[in-house]
């Protein structure tokens, strides 16, 4: 049997086990807008129906599952409260689902773009659609059944854990996937993308944003541009994607860089399926709105914050989740169904830390080092103009032998360079008030 054809039994096996079929979602954006809200406006109802009559529903969602009918909800869903990361984690603890309503699932997290990860219950169905979901996506991303994907992301190794069985990473691997390091990007990065490239094309190239960036630079630097046809589809994901990435990819490896929208909470949520094309959301899995900052709709090419409903996930309630987010839809992205897709998505982006050394580190890092330190509930790095790094972090506090733990963690990874750790009562903000998860001086000018 030939490698591909391996992958391709192992992807359907690995769906067949662990996500629901999607059969849905690619028949729901060939109805016409009348019918896609018809099914829409039953999902909200069945949702509403179902959180309304929930213990820790909230007094607006008690009133709003007496009703019956699907257009009555309709028209009344733009007025429901919209509930940002705090209520979530405040109304609904992640932990007590489970036990409080019977629910099968699993708890997870964000890694915490702001420095304050969100936990959040996943009922089984949600945690198989978002499997589908992720497969849906990467076929509209222009990924094939059995094509290898080398995936240049965060390496779990690096922040003091396993990245698993040696069962899982056969699995992983059966299906195609080529995990690569992307917390320490170096020039053996790109050797390694490279090769595998040239071994096992055509391919599909996924990564953060930034990591991608940084490969492409040393490709096009180095003159190892990659022949047309190797890379056969290739996406971002967890940051923003620019134009002079789209390009920089282009130019090293032969193939456009789609954009892929998606985060721990809901899983893959939009995605292109052609260049320049629109973040197509992945509808009626995923209701999307963008509204003004007084939560009324916002206008076509007009940005607004993104506001989320799952229509599919029965653990945390994401109804009208604030997922933090900014973004435009245009007037062509818009029907009686509602928003189908977001012309340009404006927030996210976690950037390179570059180290005195020369090493490049990708910020997300600090995030999932952090989200498993529960101790931990806002952290901000800051690299000195002296070369000192100082890791503010806000919460419980830590024993002495966890303290070690950390700093043992950190200097493996980061080698020689200087750390401070302090516990604060707070961390200074933006005039926005937004948290800066990770700053780097600039030396004073002489």
């Amino acid at each position: 049997m030939t490698p591909r054809f391996v992958h391709r039994l192992w992807v359907k096996r690995y769906l067949s086990r662990n996500a629901i079929p999607a059969a849905e979602l690619r028949e729901f954006p060939a109805l016409r807008p009348d019918e896609q809200r018809r099914i829409l406006a039953r999902q909200l109802l069945d949702l509403m129906q179902y959180f309304g009559t929930r213990s820790d529903a909230l007094p607006e969602w008690r009133d709003a599952s007496t009703i019956q009918d699907p257009d009555t909800l309709w028209r009344l869903w733009p007025s429901l409260p919209i509930m940002g990361k705090k209520l979530l984690a405040e109304r609904f603890p992640a932990g007590e689902i489970s036990s409080r309503f019977s629910i099968p699932g699993a708890v997870n997290s964000t890694g915490g773009s702001t420095g304050e990860p969100t936990h959040f219950y996943h009922d089984a169905k949600m945690i198989r659609a978002r499997h589908a979901a992720t497969y849906y996506a990467r076929e509209k991303l222009g990924w094939r059944m059995g094509m290898p994907v080398i995936i240049i992301w965060g390496s779990e190794r690096d922040i003091g854990r396993q990245r698993g069985s040696w069962k899982q990473r056969l699995t992983t691997r059966l299906r195609g996937e080529y995990l690569l390091d992307g917390y320490n990007v170096t020039d053996d990065t790109v050797d390694h993308v490279l090769r595998l490239t040239r071994q096992i094309a055509p391919v599909a190239i996924a990564g953060f944003t930034s990591m991608l960036e940084f490969v492409a630079d040393r490709v096009v630097e180095r003159g190892d541009a990659v022949a047309p046809g190797l890379v056969a589809a290739a996406w971002n994901g967890g940051e923003m994607l620019y134009e002079h990435q789209k390009r920089r990819f282009q130019e090293a490896f032969g193939h456009p860089l789609l954009n892929l929208y998606g985060g721990r909470e809901l899983g893959a949520m939009a995605c292109q399926s052609h260049e320049d094309g629109p973040l197509e959301v992945i509808r009626p899995w995923l209701f999307v709105e963008v509204v003004d900052d007084n939560g009324r709709p916002a206008p076509p090419g007009v940005p607004g914050r993104v506001i989320c409903t799952s229509t599919v996930c029965r653990g945390t309630p994401f109804l009208r989740y604030d997922i933090g987010d900014v973004g435009t839809y245009s007037a062509d992205l818009c029907n009686e169904s509602g928003v189908t897709g977001l012309a340009e998505l404006l927030g996210r982006d976690a950037g390179l830390l570059k180290l005195p050394d020369g090493r490049i580190i990708n910020n997300i890092y600090w995030n999932h080092l952090f989200k498993e330190m529960p101790e931990i509930r806002q952290f901000q790095i800051v690299l000195r103009a002296n070369g000192t790094l100082c890791v503010a972090l806000i919460g419980s506090g830590f024993t002495p032998s966890r303290e070690q733990s950390l700093r043992t963690i950190l200097s493996n990874f980061l080698g020689p360079l200087p750390i401070q750790i302090e516990w604060v009562q707070t961390i200074p903000r933006t005039k926005q008030g937004k948290l800066i998860q990770v700053i780097r001086e600039t030396p004073a000018a002489n």
